[in-house]
């Protein structure tokens, strides 16, 4: 049998290894904050990726860290509140708090651990920038756009230095479960199929930008931890919210170059085909607005007027190449010169706001498995992640999960997204990975879901993506998560019947307050709904 293609169902024959405390999968900011913190307090730790240790689409983050660091004009509170003012009425406001005041000391740690945040000159101060739907400057960044890549370096280090088990270019399959309870994963290492065993799985896998055609997400980005918690029967959320990057660079380059936030934040400003600026005619905060509003914009236009691609005009941005040198290189690989050329742009897949249900501490629905970074539905983003949040949540919750772990936790608690009770039996034995003989189906998949599932959908749109993502048969096992994903994604978009953050319908325009819920996925075909909490417990 291939690397990749489905291991067997019958999980007899593997031949069991020693446990560790903790497993966790995946290397991205998540995932080697929870080993490094893991370690730190003593635990056995295996880290296994499906790539090297720094491939994840952490290093790709251009846009910084947002936190409420030290600033007269700043605070957690109002961080908070500009975390829901993006997320459309959908975040959890626990989370939220979690997220905002327990991120500046997330990123102190990471500071100490090595990290290079850009200064300000002569002061020595952390330089912080604004970005869109942000009411101040408060993101930090390193190498002016090369955030993502600063901390990979330094969490990567880290990791090494920590004693923990690494095994890389390992893809898990599915989780093991024991008596009701997470027992470990098996899938395909080096050597063939394995079962790696756990007292504790922590999922950081990343997203499912692969699922279309156009993203800024690396090609390992297949939802992987996604689709196995949903074999498993674990909760899952959200998943109708993928957002979209408005301002990716309209070149056949794959994953897309991205044109970070932050050069609106400096003043860069979306064009028409005719060179006229129109977000302050969308939105208050003009092209400053949360990037859900501003994809929405540039989508329409480049439907009604059959174009692919409008403009962003960076020319008045001074010292363009030192503040912003991976954009700049970009650009230049491509002929373009940030300084005197406008910038051709359209939306890309980018960040999926939902995944595997958590409480406030990232416990899932299964007992002993956990889920952290853009594969867990937390509750902070709701309906449309606010600009640079994703890489503070990683941290945020990552240590979180990990001191849950250390105090004895195994099962979830009633809060944050959780808060509910939930028709949830996980099942006793997982559904496999089943594939079949054939021709690969990435592309065709990612054909179907950038035409009908894209950023603007309707009933007829998803009924065609339903009937043609059932007729696909994967042929391995990132194809089978690309597909359970995109299936659930899909079924989510064709329930919630209004336009709310990142989910647009043509047909349902208008957000409605019977949607003002989560739809939540679980061993069932169809979501249960669950009504937006009204009372909040505070957090620990």
């Amino acid at each position: 049998m291939r690397r990749n293609a489905a291991p067997s169902a019958d999980l007899s024959s593997l031949v069991p290894v020693p446990s560790s405390d903790v497993l966790v999968l995946g290397s991205g900011v998540a995932g080697l904050s929870a080993v490094v913190r893991a370690r730190r307090a003593g635990l056995s730790v295996t880290v296994v990726t499906k790539g090297e240790l720094g491939w994840s689409a952490t290093r790709y983050a251009q846009g910084g860290v947002a936190a409420a660091l030290d600033r007269a004009d700043d605070s957690p509170e109002l961080h908070g509140s500009d975390t829901l003012g993006a997320g459309g009425g959908l975040c959890d406001p626990d989370a939220v708090r979690v997220l905002a005041g327990e991120g500046p000391e997330r990123v102190r740690e990471l500071i100490a651990l090595g990290a290079h945040f850009d200064r300000v000159d002569g002061r020595g101060e952390l330089a912080r920038a604004r970005e869109g739907g942000h009411s101040v400057a408060r993101v930090v960044h390193a190498g002016g756009d090369a955030t993502g890549a600063e901390i990979e370096r330094t969490l990567v280090v880290a990791v090494r230095e920590s004693g923990a088990e690494i095994r890389e270019g390992w893809l898990a399959s599915d989780l093991l479960v024991d008596d009701g309870r997470v027992a470990g994963v098996r899938g395909w290492g080096p050597d063939g199929v394995e079962a790696l065993r756990a007292r504790h799985v922590v999922i950081a896998t990343g997203g499912a930008g692969q699922c279309f055609a156009v993203t800024t997400n690396p090609a390992l980005s297949t939802g992987d931890g996604i689709a196995m918690a949903m074999r498993a029967g674990v909760a899952v959320a959200d998943l109708e919210f993928m957002q979209f990057h408005p301002t990716a660079l309209h070149h056949p380059s794959m994953p897309r170059p991205l044109l970070s936030e932050a050069l609106r934040g400096e003043g860069a400003i979306v064009r028409d085909e005719h060179g006229a600026p129109f977000m302050r005619d969308e939105h208050p905060l003009a092209d400053l607005a949360p990037r859900d509003v501003v994809a929405k914009a540039i989508s329409r236009r480049l439907i009604e007027r059959d174009l692919d691609h409008l403009w962003l005009d960076a020319t008045a941005i001074d010292d363009f190449a030192a503040r912003f040198p991976t954009i700049s290189q970009a650009c230049a690989a491509v002929g373009l010169d940030p300084t005197s050329d406008w910038l051709p742009v359209a939306p890309a897949a980018h960040y999926l706001s939902g995944g595997v249900c958590t409480d406030l501490d990232g416990a899932t629905t299964l007992p002993g498995l956990w889920a952290c970074g853009e594969a867990a539905c937390s509750g902070v983003h709701g309906a449309n992640r606010l600009a640079s949040n994703s890489l503070l949540e990683g941290l945020v919750f990552a240590a979180r999960a990990v001191d849950a772990i250390v105090a004895g936790r195994d099962r979830c608690r009633a809060t944050g997204v959780l808060r509910h009770p939930l028709a949830v039996e996980p099942l006793a034995v997982p559904r496999g990975v089943t594939t079949a003989p054939g021709p690969p189906i990435r592309e065709e998949l990612q054909r179907i879901m950038t035409r009908d599932a894209g950023v603007l959908r309707s009933a007829t749109s998803l009924e065609r993506a339903t009937d043609a993502l059932a007729a696909l048969v994967p042929t391995e096992v990132e194809s089978a998560n690309l597909l359970a994903v995109s299936t659930t994604l899909v079924r989510a978009a064709t329930a919630r019947r209004e336009s709310r953050g990142t989910h647009t319908r043509q047909d349902f325009p208008e957000a409605s307050p019977e949607f003002l819920g989560r739809l939540v996925f679980t061993s069932a075909p169809e979501p249960e709904f669950v009504p937006l909490a009204t009372e909040h417990e505070p957090s620990r």
